[in-house]
């Protein structure tokens, strides 16, 4: 049999504890503790939840990157749209020439442009005046400065004048369809300082005129009028104004002192042109 005290578990007074007061307060401490747990753990819950999916959304979204680089399509943009990407591609650009969707093989050269071939340049026939190009050093094959009997020798559809047997310095030429030439060796002893054409009183054909005349690069020939003579040439000087006897006469100037003199007759036409070193055509060769 024990010898302990006989002591009652209710007996409150014989153990020791907190006074009532404080009792009532930690009672009421575990009580809000006790009913707030659910909410507790079911925000701990949600935490849970989110932070599970956004990593489901992450994992997606890497997965699908990771599809998209190795497609090498484009990556989705923020709005849903596929973002425009500049990846390489083997694919080369359509040259604009090429017709959509053919792509010329690599290593074939572009077509480069044939520039236009060059004009031929203009041959003077000796045989055929109407092509002939008259400027202020020469007329057609005549040249300036060129030995006289070289010249001559290449009219060959022109028949050479007689000499007048008294020391003429000037040779004359007729074609026989009313064109004439004229020649003077000046104070040269062989070569040609004044060369003209002319047409005679025999062409009265105008349109057979133009067919055969020698012109200018600006297009002017014999039989050409007045006004068309000053339209394409504004400076000319009027250099001789005899209208009976020499004509009016303008004067082109070139370099050397060397002139092209246009002689316009009664009829208002060109009835010469003189190529030489003085402003007026001579009124006569061998006097």
């Amino acid at each position: 049999m024990s010898d302990a005290p006989n002591v009652r578990p209710d007996d409150r007074h014989d153990r020791p504890g907190l006074d009532r007061d404080r009792a009532e307060a930690i009672r009421g401490l575990l009580t809000e503790t006790v009913e707030r747990e659910p909410e507790r753990v079911r925000s701990t819950r949600r935490r849970r939840v989110v932070l599970l999916s956004v990593a489901g959304v992450a994992a997606v979204a890497l997965a699908v990157g990771g599809v998209a680089l190795a497609g090498g399509g484009p990556l989705p943009s923020g709005n849903g749209e596929a973002a425009p990407t500049s990846l390489p591609s083997d694919r080369p650009e359509d040259d604009p020439g090429t017709s959509p969707g053919v792509v010329e093989p690599a290593g074939t050269p572009s077509a480069t442009p044939v520039p236009p071939p060059a004009p031929t340049p203009v041959v003077d026939d000796p045989t055929a005046p109407s092509t002939w190009v008259v400027s202020t050093d020469r007329i057609g094959p005549l040249v300036l400065g060129g030995r006289l009997e070289e010249q001559a020798a290449r009219l060959t559809t022109f028949d050479r004048h007689a000499d007048d047997g008294y020391g003429c310095p000037a040779s004359f030429f007729s074609d026989g369809r009313g064109l004439s030439l004229a020649l003077s060796r000046g104070s040269s002893p062989d070569a040609t300082e004044i060369a003209t054409v002319s047409a005679d009183t025999t062409f009265d054909d105008p349109a057979a005129l133009a067919s055969a005349t020698p012109r200018t690069a600006s297009g002017i020939g014999l039989g050409d009028d007045e006004a068309t003579l000053l339209a394409a040439y504004p400076d000319a000087e009027l250099t001789l104004d005899h209208h009976e006897s020499y004509g009016t006469q303008y004067a082109v100037a070139g370099d050397d002192g060397q002139y092209l003199v246009f002689v316009v007759g009664t009829s208002d036409r060109i009835t010469d042109m003189s190529v030489g070193t003085t402003r007026i055509a001579p009124p006569e060769y061998c006097g």
